[in-house]
Parts: C-alpha cells; sequence; structure tokens
C-alpha cells in the first residue's frame, strides 16, 4: 500500500524545491512510467533545441526504491540516492514533502518519530464527558483515584486525561488549561496535534482509497514512526489498530473528515464573499485617498435609491470593482460595515442630501487601468448589475456583480489584478525553510547573480534585521553594500517591481524629513516622499515584507533628515500581536495615519571619506552596522552552462518579525543566555566607563536579541555571534586623540584576546583570539592611534 500511495503522492505535487539550492522542479504531468518534472534549465534546452520535449521523466520505481533506502536507514542525504539516477537531489527534495518525514541540518531528512503518547487512548466520548466534567469542577485532572474508586473508572479517566493533554487542554500538571469545548476549538485542537495532523495529510493524499486501504496505510506508517512510550519498542498490532480507530472517529466527530475517511474541503473564507461595481466620477479623488467609498440616503426628492443603499449590503471581505473615466482603475476590499456618516466636506456636489453612509475599503490601484473596452461587450451585456442592455455602464453609483461575472475578469485579465484576489489560483506546494536553510538559500542566490560575500555576513545581516529593522552597512566605495541588501531582499520575493524593495538615493542638500516624508505645496497640498508612499503601501500587506535602502545614507547629516523617524523607531509597542508606533510627523492636511508597520526594513549603506558626515551616538545605539571592507577580487561568477539557476523564494514577514521589544519579552524562555551575555557586557562596559562612552539598556537588549535569535536559529556558535554584536553594537561608538581612548582600546584588545596588544605578535594573538573579528578591528584601530594621534572604528 505504501508504494501506491507514494505514487499518488508524486501526482498530486506541482513544484518541489530542492533542499540545497531551493530551484524549482515544476512537475507538469504524470504518465504510467513517473511524472515529467520541469526546470528551467530543461525549458531552456528544449527551447533551444537541445531536447525534445521540456521535462525529464522521474520514474515511479525510483521513487520507491528511494523510500526503502530511506526506510532501512531511517536518516539519509542525496548522496544515499546517486545509483537511482542524475535526479538524486530531486529525490531527497520529494521525500521531504512525505508527510511521515521531517527534515534535518545539513540537508538530511528523516522517518518522524513519535511514541504512544501521541495517540489517543480514549474514545471521543469518554473525552468529552471529562472535559465538562473538569469544566464544571467536578474534580480535577489529578484527584482521579480521590474522586473515583472503581478501578476500570479509574483507567477509562486516566486515558481520557492522556487525551486531554494530547488535545492541550491540560498541561503537563494536569491542570485545565482550556475551557472552551467547541466543535470549533476541538477542529482546531485535534490539527494542532502532530500525530494527529500527519493523518489528516496522508488522508488528503487518498480520495480515491477506500475506507480499509486508508486505515491501512495509516497503520504501515505508524508502525514506521511510533515507538512504545515504555520500552520503546515498535508499536503494537492491537494498540496501532485501537489508537488509529480513535483517531478517525475524533475526526469524523469534528467535521473534518466523513464516515469514509475522506478529508471535507475546509471553509474558503473567500467562499462568501460578494462582489460590487462602483462608478465614481468626481468623487473619485477623494474617496481614494480617504479609502471609503459614501453614497446619500437620500437624493433630493427625498427618495431612497437601491444604488446608493445597497452599500449597507456590503460586508467585510467583499471585492469591489472602482471605475471611472472608462476604466476599472482600481480593486478594492471592503474593511468594515458601513456607518451613518454627513457628506464629505470636500465634496462640492449639492445634488445629494447630506446625510448618508460610508463604507470603509481598502483601494489597490490597477497599473495598467483595465478599460471597459477591453471587456468584451456580450460579457458586459449579460451582467445586468453595472451595465445596461447595451453593455454600457450605468449612471448609477454602487451596484452588485455576479461571482461569474467577477471571476471572469479577475481570471482572464489575472494579470492586472492583485494576487490574494485572483479565485482558484494554483497552490505551490512548498516547506518552510529552517533559519539554516534560509541563510543558505540567501546566499546561494546572491552567488548565482554574480556577487561574493562570506556566509557569515549573510548569516550576521539576517539576524540584524530580526533584532531590529535598522541596520547600516559601511565599508569603502564598490565592495557591494548595495547589491547585497537588494540580492537579499531580491532573494525572498521582494523586488523593485512588486514594489517590497526601494532604493532612495540620499542627496547632500537633505536638511529636514521632507525629502523623504513628504512636503505640503504652495496651495497646502501633501505631497507623500517616497518614504511615506512605501509604509502606507507596507501597511496595507502586513504578511509580506518590504526593504528600503537609504543609498549612501551619511552624504546628508543623518541627525538632520532621519531625527524624526529615529524618534518613531523607538516608540514601538505591541498592539495585540502585531508592534505599532506612532505616527511619522505628517501635516494635517494630508488626512491619513503613517507609521512604521513591523514588516518594514530600513537599510542605510555608507562610505567614511572627506564627502559625508560621521554619525552620532543617536544614530549607532538604534541600529546594527556591518562593515564591509574585505573583498575577493579573484571571484569570477560560474560560467557554468548547466548550473541549476538559484529562484528567489518567497516568503511571509513572519521570517524575519522581532519577536522581542523588551527583554523582559524573551526573559522567561532565554534567562541563562540573557545573564551570561549580560554579564559579558558589564564586564566591557567597566573598561568603557573611562571616558564615558558605555552604552545603557537599549545596546543590552538587543544584543541580548540578537544571541537569542543566533541560539534558535543555530547559525553561530555563542562566541562567534557575540564576537559580531561587539563588532557592531559597541566598538562604532569609539573614537578619541586622548590616552583613555587608546588605554579602552588596549583593555578591549585585552579582553578579546587574553593577551596584551604588542605590534610585534597581534596577529597571532588575533589567530588565537576568543572574539577575532573585534580583535582585528581594535588592532587597527591602536595603529591608527599610534599612526595619527586619531582613531575611530570608521577610518578602516
Amino acid at each position: 500500500m505504501l508504494n501506491r500511495f507514494i505514487v499518488d503522492f508524486a501526482k498530486q505535487l506541482e513544484t518541489i524545491y530542492t533542499l540545497g539550492t531551493k530551484a524549482p522542479n515544476y512537475i507538469v504531468s504524470s504518465s504510467d512510467n513517473g511524472i515529467h518534472v520541469e526546470t528551467r534549465s530543461s525549458r531552456k534546452k528544449y527551447q533551444d533545441g537541445e531536447k525534445q520535449v521540456p521535462y525529464v521523466l522521474i520514474q515511479y520505481k525510483w521513487l520507491e526504491q528511494a523510500l526503502d533506502i530511506l526506510l532501512n536507514k531511517k536518516t539519509v542525504n542525496d548522496q544515499d540516492f546517486i545509483d537511482l539516477g542524475r535526479r538524486h537531489s530531486f529525490i531527497l527534495a520529494f521525500l521531504s514533502y512525505l508527510p511521515f518525514v521531517e527534515k534535518l541540518d545539513n540537508y538530511r531528512i528523516q522517518i518522524k518519530k513519535f511514541n504512544t503518547l501521541y495517540l489517543p487512548e480514549s474514545n471521543i466520548d469518554q473525552i468529552l464527558t471529562m472535559l465538562q466534567e473538569l469544566i464544571n469542577e467536578e474534580y480535577s485532572a489529578d484527584e482521579i483515584r480521590q474522586a473515583f474508586t472503581k478501578e476500570n473508572i479509574q483507567r477509562l479517566k486516566s486515558n481520557a486525561r492522556q487525551s486531554l493533554r494530547l488535545l492541550g487542554y491540560l498541561d503537563s500538571d494536569n491542570r485545565l488549561i482550556n475551557h472552551d469545548n467547541s466543535l470549533e476549538e476541538l477542529r482546531n485542537q485535534m490539527l494542532q496535534s502532530p500525530f494527529i495532523h500527519m493523518v489528516y495529510e496522508l488522508l488528503k493524499v487518498m480520495p480515491n482509497y477506500t475506507k480499509n486501504e486508508k486505515f491501512q496505510v495509516v497503520k504501515e506508517i505508524a508502525y514506521l514512526t511510533v515507538v512504545s512510550s515504555r520500552d520503546q519498542t515498535t508499536i503494537k498490532e492491537s494498540v496501532a489498530d485501537y489508537r488509529i480507530r480513535n483517531i478517525f472517529n475524533w475526526l469524523i466527530y469534528a467535521e473534518i473528515i466523513d464516515e469514509d475517511g475522506n478529508v471535507f474541503e475546509m471553509p474558503d473564507e473567500t467562499s462568501n464573499r460578494n462582489y460590487w461595481w462602483v462608478n465614481q466620477g468626481q468623487t473619485a479623488k477623494d474617496e481614494v485617498e480617504g479609502g471609503f467609498l459614501w453614497a446619500p440616503k437620500k437624493n433630493k426628492q427625498g427618495t431612497p435609491l437601491t444604488h446608493h443603499t445597497d452599500l449597507l449590503k456590503a460586508n467585510p471581505g467583499d471585492v469591489v470593482f472602482a471605475y471611472s473615466q472608462g476604466a476599472i482603475h482600481s480593486i478594492c476590499e471592503v474593511t468594515e460595515k458601513a456607518i451613518t456618516s454627513k457628506k464629505p466636506s470636500t465634496f462640492t456636489t449639492d445634488q445629494w442630501g447630506e446625510d448618508g453612509n460610508l463604507l470603509r475599503v481598502q483601494y489597490y490601484p490597477l497599473d495598467p487601468k483595465l478599460k471597459k473596452i477591453t471587456i468584451p461587450e456580450d460579457k458586459r451585456k449579460r451582467e445586468t448589475g453595472p451595465f445596461d442592455v447595451n453593455g454600457n455602464v450605468k449612471q448609477g453609483y454602487f451596484y452588485p456583480v455576479s461571482k461569474e461575472f467577477a471571476g471572469y475578469l479577475l481570471n482572464n485579465y489575472s494579470d492586472v489584478f492583485p494576487a490574494k484576489f485572483i479565485p482558484n489560483q494554483p497552490k505551490r506546494i512548498v516547506t518552510n525553510l529552517s533559519d539554516e536553510e534560509l541563510v543558505d538559500h540567501v546566499y546561494n542566490y546572491i552567488q548565482n547573480e554574480g556577487f561574493y560575500y562570506q556566509k557569515e555576513e549573510v548569516k550576521s545581516l539576517y539576524l540584524a534585521l530580526q533584532t531590529k529593522p535598522f541596520v547600516i552597512l559601511s565599508g569603502i566605495s564598490g565592495t557591494g553594500k548595495t547589491k547585497i541588501v537588494e540580492k537579499f531582499a531580491n532573494s525572498i520575493g521582494a523586488t523593485e517591481e512588486n514594489g517590497q524593495f526601494h532604493l532612495i538615493p540620499v542627496r547632500p542638500d537633505w536638511s529636514d524629513g521632507s525629502e523623504l516624508i513628504g512636503y505640503e505645496d504652495i496651495k497646502g497640498d501633501f505631497k507623500p516622499g517616497p518614504l511615506t508612499k512605501v509604509l502606507h503601501e507596507a501597511e496595507k500587506n502586513p504578511e509580506l515584507p518590504y526593504f528600503i535602502l537609504l543609498d549612501e545614507m551619511n552624504l546628508a547629516r543623518v541627525e538632520y533628515y532621519f531625527s524624526d523617524l529615529l524618534s518613531v523607531m523607538e516608540s514601538r509597542k505591541w498592539l495585540g500581536d502585531r508592534i505599532v508606533t506612532s505616527q511619522v510627523p505628517t501635516p494635517e492636511s494630508f488626512g491619513k495615519r503613517v507609521i512604521i508597520p513591523d514588516n518594514v526594513y530600513i537599510i542605510g549603506t555608507v562610505n567614511m571619506d572627506e564627502t559625508t558626515h560621521p554619525f552620532s551616538s543617536k544614530v549607532l545605539d538604534r541600529a546594527n552596522t556591518m562593515e564591509f571592507n574585505k573583498v575577493d577580487l579573484g571571484f569570477f561568477p560560474s560560467l557554468t552552462e548547466n548550473e541549476q539557476e538559484v529562484e528567489a523564494y518567497p516568503v511571509t514577514n513572519d521570517v524575519l518579525k522581532t519577536k522581542y521589544l523588551t527583554l523582559k519579552d524573551a526573559l522567561a524562555d532565554h534567562q541563562a543566555l540573557i545573564q551570561n551575555t549580560t554579564n559579558r557586557l558589564i564586564e566591557i562596559n567597566n573598561i568603557l566607563k573611562k571616558n564615558n562612552s558605555h552604552f545603557g539598556y537599549r545596546i543590552r537588549d538587543e544584543i541580548c536579541f540578537y544571541m537569542i535569535y543566533n541560539k534558535l536559529g543555530g547559525l553561530m556558535t555563542k562566541e562567534e555571534a557575540f564576537d559580531r554584536q561587539l563588532l557592531q553594537k559597541v566598538l562604532p561608538k569609539l573614537n578619541g586623540s586622548d590616552y583613555a581612548t587608546a588605554e579602552i582600546i588596549g583593555e578591549l584588545f585585552t579582553y578579546c584576546t587574553g593577551q596584551s596588544y604588542d605590534i610585534s605578535n597581534y596577529e597571532q594573538a588575533i589567530e588565537h583570539a576568543k572574539f577575532p573579528k573585534s580583535a582585528e578591528k581594535l588592532a587597527t584601530m591602536y595603529k591608527n592611534q599610534e599612526q595619527h594621534g586619531f582613531t575611530s572604528f570608521w577610518l578602516g
């Protein structure tokens, strides 16, 4: 049965990404012998006439043989499949997508491991009964022996207790932590239980299997993955039979599967969505800028008109096609139910009464606009909502649109509308990457684009962005500071084309924030600056990361044009599960609230020469400063024709979004690491106090956050990460021409290496240093002090 399952699973996949380069492999079709897999390379060879078909055949027997290897070895990498053919990287990636397989580090995979505690001992009725008894406080879950005297009842209650722990209703101390016994909550809890969720994923692959066949497949996989919690032996057949039947019955009760084990289609949040059409004339500009639609309750004659009052029928999530001047200029998503509202003061028409209804919507402008004449006339004639019998747009305001017509527009002009509105989009099956895998992908992508940076630099940039969304990249001109930001963003799906990457060149004449934020013109109208436009767009799409690159940031004095934004950054606070800031200072004439959302990452590149300005502590305290002075002129882009292109791997903002704002947020889970890091920082601060260059709580907290993210991602050793933070957060503040500065640099060198600075053997001391990168920088700063009588982090 398992071999049949593998074949059916392969037929249902659409895209597989290799574990190393994250290159996409598109499964375009299947045959009796195998699946046809297309890559960019195979497509190009076909177009160049080198191949007769644009795909390669992956035989089912290769996949079956690979599965046998995995089952025998338990843990494998792609080298274990070399004998199966040239596509061993694809085969490894394919196996990693199986519901009963998990990925490890170093591009390895293994069979998932569970014990019998992950499988329920109780049927659903016993669980629901005990849950209700606990909610009613008839007894507590840790008092079963006292509450029930009969041994068989004690056993049943103990089994039910284990199942409630499995579902997350009880904690490890058997305390009731969830009182919601609704069907929806039970469904959610079941699908969060790892083994049950795996069964659910298995059943989704088997719609054409009989119930018994489904049961047999799940049982075979249980034999591979589950051991006894008592003696670690393979699960017994009788135990597997009973507990898997319990799982099936649980899923049936929760309406996740039917009686035959077929998975119900989960509710689609767009299935109840309605579509509308709004005709906007002179009011279009005001409505778009204000994010609303407005219509009067009655006309001048005191009569309510349906094409006005239908605003009241629109619900959050509904979609509106906004039309004016012969074209659909925007698509809108309704965000709130309509409310009573006076006519906006900006409306100059006197054709309507003052009392009306206002509908809040989120506008998504179309570029290019969809002209009415582009839509076939016969389609318009049949759509009687916004169009008349001749296919012309009616003169009214707000009309319903059929789902059929909306679907036609969205699917046939999908290149015009945002992807989120396109129904029936094919879903690419991808897996979430670990931090290590994502950094590997970014590194490989950048190299594939023809640029070279050390992987440690990519790791540190990744950690710095997680720590705080403000990073400064310094170094001599031409070392690729701009490109590493651009390619980093591109590698995870943020490009100039989709608006998620935006480069803003800084000019020397900037003396305030108007060039970034915007300004009022002579008429009193606010003209948003490039930063304000990006912030406004990012707030509309909180699930996507946005990157703003301030190129040559210190050509102007940063404190002059960026001080307001620095203050706004420091106002970050939690609002529910989101991080928000105070408002960016825009004039009242703008009429919109602008903040720095938690999906915006600001990176500045700087050169330090006679044309630029130094940084104040206010700026340096708020950023991670990464230095790019080393170059490898011997690096050349690969010229290998057969090298597989590394494609972007789009991610959501959850990948980079910070988890902590204060040390209190992280203390409970990472107390030991925080204490260890803080002890080190206290030692360093004691050295820095000699000339009042010591730092405060902000730097302590952000260094701790960096260390925590590094630990969670497993990207560097603790010493390597701390070394990076000394270099990026502490040393940039050091400069001076006095003896105290030289003494501090010497003591810090000793702290990093365990040896005093000696010009004759400092290189050897650095080679064996605990914190070599910081030690190397300190040695350079010490030499500058000796030679020039002045030193600074920024002198190179």
